[in-house]
Order: structure tokens, then C-alpha cells, then sequence
């Protein structure tokens, strides 16, 4: 689950995200993962409220403590939405996802906590004036498969 702020570059409007976000990983090498995720958030913004749906691909990288095992992560991605994000954007966006944090084990499960910044634009693609993009930073908080 993740919850987010938009942090800078505000629009006319400030929107704000939570959602929910399943991934994967499967471990390349070492502490790093190769990761896909998919997700849905709700964006809270001037007007109608947005439902971008999308998926992102990226990498993690873990290294392994006792206790708890600290991580970065990165990944690019696509999403639709059922109305456009931010307001004056469009449906179709391209995704960035950043983060970091703590991977706390509980068994044979692992809690992963931590901050990420979530860049939703859609590049450009029907010129500047149709570009707003949102800059947001929040929280993830998941559970997974421990390593």
C-alpha cells in the first residue's frame, strides 16, 4: 500500500495518491532483483477524482543485515486512467517510481517500509501544454515472501 503528497511542481491544484500495488521479484544476482509491479491508485485532485491503472518494471536492491535488510528500487512504467491526471494531463501517462527503505523479517515474511517519490507525466506526448505532471513523495508499507 503506498500513500502519497504531491511534493513540488504543483499544478493549479495540489492531488494526492493512495493505492495499492502488487509486485514480483525474481533475484538476478545477489542482493539484486529484477521487479515487476502492477498498480491502482486514487488521485484526489480538483474536479473528478482519477484511477490510474498501470504497471512498472524496474530493479531492487537488497543487502542482507540480521535484522532488518535495507533496499533501493527503481522502475519505469505505463498507466490509464479513467479520467485525466493531473487535471489538464491526460488519460495515458508514463510512470517513475523511486524509493527505499527497510525490509523487516517476520518468518518466512518480510515487512518493507520506507519512502518513494512517484513521477506521473505523460512526456510531452500532445505538447507542453498538455504536460502537467505530479511530483509525489509518501510511504510504502508491504509484505512479502522474506529472502
Amino acid at each position: 500500500m503506498t500513500g502519497l503528497v504531491e511534493a513540488w511542481d504543483e499544478n493549479d491544484t495540489r492531488e494526492s495518491l493512495a493505492g495499492v500495488t502488487i509486485g514480483m521479484d525474481w533475484r538476478a544476482w545477489k542482493g539484486l532483483a529484477v521487479r515487476a509491479e502492477g498498480l491502482i491508485v486514487r488521485v484526489k485532485q480538483a474536479g473528478r477524482d482519477g484511477w490510474p491503472r498501470g504497471f512498472t518494471v524496474g530493479t531492487r536492491t537488497r543487502w542482507r543485515r540480521h535484522r532488518a535488510s535495507p533496499f533501493v528500487e527503481l522502475a519505469v512504467g505505463l498507466s490509464d486512467s479513467t479520467t485525466p491526471v493531473p487535471p489538464r494531463g491526460t488519460a495515458f501517462n508514463f510512470l517513475i517510481i523511486a524509493g527505499g527503505g527497510l525490509e523487516i523479517p517476520l518468518g518466512r515474511f518480510a515487512l518493507a517500509l520506507g519512502p518513494r517519490w512517484l513521477h506521473v507525466s505523460n512526456n510531452g506526448r500532445q505538447g507542453n501544454h498538455r504536460n502537467p505532471d505530479i511530483q509525489s513523495l509518501g510511504l510504502m508499507v508491504g509484505i512479502g515472501k522474506a529472502y
